[in-house]
């Protein structure tokens, strides 16, 4: 006895497995558009295919658009972290120092209009502590004022028209003696003026011509 090859009667072998192919296939919507998939070329046909008619799910919206946020929160992440580090690597600008003010300069006081006898003959118009000796030996000092310097004595004879002539005026008798001679000026009329006295004319505070009048009466003995 002779069995069916198929089914269905009055159909051909080769028919009946071109159907039977066609069942296997499965329509699937994608995103690139309407596919017919096979249902026996699928790795995992009980997942992809739970019915035999169903069609897989071959795109999960919600997944994906749980993954595209993901992948938004982390470059949104990133960006806010490069720009943290960015701000924290900035160095801000260091506040000027407040500016000083310069003090006031002391007021000078205006100048003496009077001569000085440092002025006029310099810083030491006197011998510095002349001394002289008793008849016992022992030592005494002399007032400076009597003592002028040579430099001195040279500048008052170039002022009254003299010479320097020095000279032992103050310890000439009884023993007395003098470690330091006077610096006396010879006018032309003879007379001797002691150069030490006259340099100290200009240390009293007087102007110029009070100054010149006393030298003239020195000259002349008045």
């Amino acid at each position: 006895m002779i069995g069916r090859l198929t089914h269905n009667s009055g159909v051909s072998p080769a028919t009946e497995l071109t159907r039977k192919a066609e069942s296997t296939k499965t329509l699937c919507h994608t995103p690139f558009g309407d596919v017919m998939v096979d249902e026996l070329s699928t790795a995992n046909r009980a997942s992809a295919f739970p019915g035999r008619r169903s069609a897989p799910a071959v795109a999960q919206p919600a997944i994906v658009a749980r993954a595209t946020q993901a992948a938004v929160a982390t470059a949104t992440s990133t960006a806010g972290t490069a720009t943290a580090t960015s701000t924290a690597g900035t160095a801000k600008p260091a506040a000027a120092a407040p500016t000083q003010q310069a003090a006031p300069a002391a007021a000078t006081p205006p100048e003496s209009t009077f001569p000085t006898a440092e002025s006029v003959f310099g810083a030491n118009p006197w011998i510095t502590n002349p001394t002289g000796t008793a008849p016992d030996g022992s030592t005494y000092g002399y007032n400076p004022l009597y003592f002028a310097t040579p430099a001195t004595a040279a500048k008052i004879a170039q002022l009254v028209g003299g010479t320097v002539v020095p000279s032992n005026q103050l310890a000439s008798l009884g023993g007395f003696a003098q470690q330091q001679p006077n610096q006396m000026v010879q006018l032309s009329n003879g007379t001797l003026i002691n150069a030490g006295l006259v340099a100290s004319f200009y240390n009293r505070g007087l102007s110029q011509a009070c100054i010149d009048q006393m030298i003239q009466n020195e000259i002349q003995g008045t």
